[in-house]
């Protein structure tokens, strides 16, 4: 593995981690409750394993679970969803990548879904995803008692050769048999510990060009307006930041706003003045995107460069309150980049300030902003 241009990742790694906050933007638009997208995946890979898949599809069949709403923050109905959701995985490095798994997710057997397609036409995975998140859904698995467990059972049953094939419910039948599967639903860390044990090792050396493009959808999907990566490279090729330094910059401006998920859009697009409450919520943000970030292996420096967007020199940021001696050059750079980029975006409350109205406000923050980077942005951006 070349370190200056590669990174050892694990697919599964990084969509466990980033499913927490996907979980958010599930439980505001569908009511689900929190570890959604880890129980999805558990039904599907303990069917996966009633069917004999392989280890590779396991892995895979894992990874499509977690991001099967990936895209649902832009989605108005099941048919955008699907077909937002599906282009953005076609920059995961899948093991085994397979053709339109997210686009066909919201198929029923009997040929009534989405796209209406039917029988063996919906790919086995599509299924899979599809029964495990209606099962969810419909019945918020994570918390179980026999009752339910009786409707569930009912419920499947009866939409056998409609909503779901005689096969996946025949497979479902055989998990039902053992209790260990309807308790380890309501435990995060045994479905953790499942998927673990369960799941081959698949790392591989993936480029940080690849990455990038990762973290570009990420960034629409948090902030569809966002133009940071963009700067953060012009920035960073201003001053002749090394290949490396540059591209994982950019990389930690894709994903620092991932914790801006959280926040209902309600609060984010809302035009009246924010209460105290929705201030202190929003200002949560950069929290979430370090609990998101800590937990991908070989994220390091785009953690540290990611959770500080909203810090500043005078330590009035937040949610950390780190001041100047904390605050690195490319912490800065990125800091600079990211009230630039916020300033040229139209928001709900405000349209968006011309390049030279944005500049001015920035240097009135000399005590906040680094005013050497905020003098080089007008430079680079010839304002």
């Amino acid at each position: 593995m070349d370190k200056k241009r590669e990174i050892l990742f694990n697919l599964n790694n990084f969509l466990l981690s980033t499913s927490i906050v996907l979980d958010y933007v599930n439980n505001e638009k569908k009511a689900t409750q929190l570890g959604h997208l880890k129980r999805v995946s558990y039904i599907a890979l303990s069917l996966g394993v009633i069917l004999k898949l392989d280890n590779k599809q396991l892995s895979d069949l894992c990874s499509y679970s977690l991001c099967s709403s990936l895209a649902l923050n832009q989605s108005s109905d099941n048919k955008s969803l699907c077909e937002l959701s599906n282009e953005y995985v076609k920059d995961f490095p899948f093991i085994q990548e397979q053709k339109d798994i997210l686009l066909y997710q919201k198929e029923h057997f009997d040929g009534s879904g989405t796209f209406g397609l039917k029988n063996e036409q919906i790919p086995l995975f599509s299924q899979i995803i599809f029964f495990a998140t209606s099962l969810d859904e419909e019945f918020d698995l994570s918390n179980f008692n026999p009752a339910k467990k009786e409707k569930i059972l009912n419920y499947v049953k009866l939409n056998e050769n409609i909503l779901f094939s005689k096969q996946i419910v025949d497979s479902f039948f055989k998990l039902n048999e053992s209790i260990n599967f309807w308790l380890d639903l309501q435990s995060e860390s045994d479905i953790l510990l499942f998927i673990y044990t369960l799941l081959e090792d698949f790392s591989q050396a993936l480029e940080f060009e690849k990455l990038l493009k990762i973290a570009k959808n990420f960034l629409k999907l948090a902030e569809p307006q966002s133009k940071l990566i963009e700067y953060v490279g012009k920035i960073s090729d201003f001053y002749a930041l090394e290949y490396k330094d540059k591209i994982t910059l950019q990389i930690a401006a894709g994903f620092c706003k991932i914790g801006k998920l959280v926040v209902p859009n309600d609060i984010l697009q809302k035009i009246e003045p924010l209460d105290i409450y929705e201030k202190e919520q929003i200002r949560t943000y950069p929290y979430y995107t370090k609990k998101v970030l800590s937990n991908i292996m070989g994220f390091n420096d785009i953690v540290s460069w990611a959770m500080k967007v909203q810090e500043r020199l005078d330590a009035s940021g937040y949610i950390f309150g780190f001041e100047n001696k904390s605050l690195s050059f490319k912490d800065r750079v990125l800091i600079n980049a990211n009230v630039y980029d916020a300033l040229l975006q139209e928001k709900a409350y405000r349209k968006a300030y011309s390049k030279e109205e944005a500049i001015k406000i920035m240097k009135n923050e000399s005590s906040k902003l680094d005013i050497s980077i905020t003098n080089d942005i007008a430079i680079i951006f010839k304002i």
